[in-house]
């Protein structure tokens, strides 16, 4: 009986042991395993990211690369009657534009102009791959904005356009193809484009958009077509188009977060109607990095709103119509 004890003593430990063999065999295989799968997990967002970045990128080659060389620097550059306004203008040392002299009319806004002053948030060029991005931090703030947006038919924008919508924000036109020596070689060729890109949206999202942002805006020196004749259009189409009296100049070579932020929030003081141009693109991540900065700046201001483009807006424009 003496011995029997340490026999089952023994036997004990050893089934502790195999025990926990097989444990930790289970948990050398299983850990593995799971980060294998997490990996794959990974992999497979970062090459779906990987995959719409560059299908961002190849639409902005097709449409920019052979227009950009007409532009000065690379920019989309435009006359004023007595200066030159651009999309992305020159960075000073305070990281100040002068928009002072741009003309601006249309209808009389309703709010009284010397009190509450309006911020027009407006994204150029979407949908992209920065899209979702930029809708989630509005939400996150509260803010509605203005997407003046391109015409891309492949389904993986589709959802995005209608999220734009969904969300309560503004949607306007940049054109459908944004190739400028197609867009402004005649009047017929704008027509065209014009249509065509109005159709889509409506087709896709069930808005019939209103309001149009010129590429290059209003005042380009690239078009073949006396602009009066292209706005003319416009109104009879119903629709108002909108330029810019501040710059994000996200589009300019070596923009940062911190250049972007202070174009931005040095400018808006000037003015108490201010339509801000920035870019919905896959290579603009210094305009989603500066946004929540740039948002908690603008609404920290005194007696100022940031609202969407409506009718009621009065519309910044570089040229008389």
């Amino acid at each position: 009986m003496g011995l029997d004890k340490p026999k089952k003593v023994y036997s004990k430990r050893i089934r502790n042991l195999r025990r926990m063999i097989l444990i930790t065999v289970a948990a050398a295989c299983l850990v593995p395993t799971c980060i294998c799968v997490i990996l794959a997990i990974r992999y497979d967002r970062l090459k779906s990211a990987y995959d719409q970045n560059k299908v961002d990128l190849e639409w902005y080659r097709d449409r920019f690369g052979d227009e950009m060389s007409i532009l000065a620097g690379g920019n989309e550059t435009v006359n004023t009657s007595d200066k030159v306004v651009s999309d992305s203008e020159p960075l000073t040392e305070e990281f100040e534009t002068d928009y002072s002299d741009i003309y601006i009319s249309g209808a009389q806004n309703p709010e009284d102009i010397e009190g509450t002053r309006y911020v027009y948030l407006t994204f150029d060029d979407g949908p992209s791959s920065s899209t979702d991005e930029i809708l989630d931090i509005l939400d996150q703030y509260n803010v509605k904005a203005t997407f003046f947006v391109c015409g891309k038919p492949d389904t993986r924008y589709t959802e995005l356009y209608k999220r734009i919508v969904e969300d309560g924000h503004t949607l306007g036109m940049h054109s459908y193809s944004h190739k400028y020596s197609q867009i402004y070689a005649s009047l017929d060729s704008f027509k065209e484009d014009f249509e065509q890109l109005r159709v889509f949206l409506y087709q896709t999202t069930g808005v019939w958009p209103e309001f149009y942002r010129f590429p290059g805006g209003s005042s380009n020196g690239v078009s073949k077509v006396d602009m009066s004749e292209l706005t003319a259009y416009l109104d009879e189409q119903k629709v108002t188009f909108f330029d810019w009296n501040v710059s994000a100049g996200d589009d300019k070579s070596g923009a940062t977060k911190d250049t972007v932020y202070a174009n931005i929030v040095n400018n808006i003081p000037k003015f108490k109607h201010c339509v801000v141009l920035m870019h919905d693109a896959a290579d603009k991540k210094h305009t989603v990095e500066a946004l929540p900065e740039i948002i908690e700046a603008v609404q920290a201001m005194d007696d100022t709103v940031i609202v969407p483009i409506t009718e009621d807006t009065l519309p910044v424009q570089h040229i008389k119509k």
